[in-house]
């Protein structure tokens, strides 16, 4: 009771394994008559390599085997007996034997027998339940499901956008006002020690900035360098091409050929 118990849990997780797959893990299969017709009724079955894959990931691929008991090659088929073994709990079981076969396409029988034990193997699984979704039939809408969603999804119609009444009517933008032209602000008086600083500055363009000196130039051309501080700086006024104004009390005097 627990040996079948354990199996039966087995070959419902292999199933599960199958179902999850879906499409990719089914086929359709035609039996085609000589004449290239289809022969018979179309079934659908799943892939055996998904199915091998399954049992090997649940079962174990050392937990099963296989016995070839008989093996024929007609005209244009091959046909192979197996009987299939299974390993549980320690000991190994027999599951019975079962016939499959496989078409001999282009005179290749070697693939022809290894398609008639698959077949064959196939069928063995299927007495312990395992793919039971393909004899029970519930295989077909599987593998139509993408094409019948394809073929019957209604045509959707394009819809074209309203315009709105913004967008048909262009929006009332209102005119600026026109500026009007301001008179210039009247240039503010300056004061004689900002006059006197400006003029200062002027006249000092193109002359050494020397602390305590000041330097006032003359129409003449003629500029002259005054200040507490002259003789102290006199090396710095020499240097500027200054010399020393006897006239004038602490001035040096220096002429730029500039007159005013």
């Amino acid at each position: 009771m627990e040996q079948a118990a354990n199996l039966k849990n087995k070959v419902q997780a292999i199933n599960e394994i199958l179902r999850a797959i879906g499409k990719p893990a089914v086929q359709e299969i035609k039996m085609i008559g000589k004449d290239g017709k289809v022969m018979g009724q179309v079934k659908y079955g799943y892939k055996p390599q998904y199915v091998f894959d399954a049992v090997n990931d649940i079962l174990g691929a050392e937990d099963w085997r296989y016995e070839l008991m008989k093996e024929e090659i007609f005209e244009n088929q091959a046909v192979a007996e197996v009987k299939l073994y299974l390993k549980v709990d320690g000991d190994w079981l027999a599951k019975g034997s079962q016939k499959g076969q496989s078409q001999i396409v282009k005179g290749n029988v070697g693939d022809a027998q290894k398609g008639s034990i698959t077949n064959a193997l196939l069928k063995c699984f299927s007495l312990i339940s395992v793919g039971s979704d393909a004899y029970k039939g519930l295989l077909e809408p599987v593998f139509n499901a993408n094409a019948r969603s394809t073929n019957t999804r209604p045509a959707t119609a394009k819809s074209t956008p309203k315009k709105t009444e913004a967008a048909q009517t262009p929006a009332h933008t209102p005119a600026k006002p026109e500026a009007t032209p301001q008179a210039p602000a009247p240039e503010a008086q300056k004061t004689p020690a900002e006059s006197a600083a400006q003029s200062n500055q002027t006249d000092s363009v193109g002359l050494p900035q020397i602390a305590g000196i000041n330097y006032e130039r003359r129409d003449d051309g003629i500029v002259v360098a005054t200040g507490k501080g002259t003789y102290d700086k006199r090396n710095l006024l020499k240097s500027a091409g200054f010399v020393f104004n006897q006239i004038v009390k602490d001035a040096w005097a220096k002429n730029t050929g500039v007159t005013a």
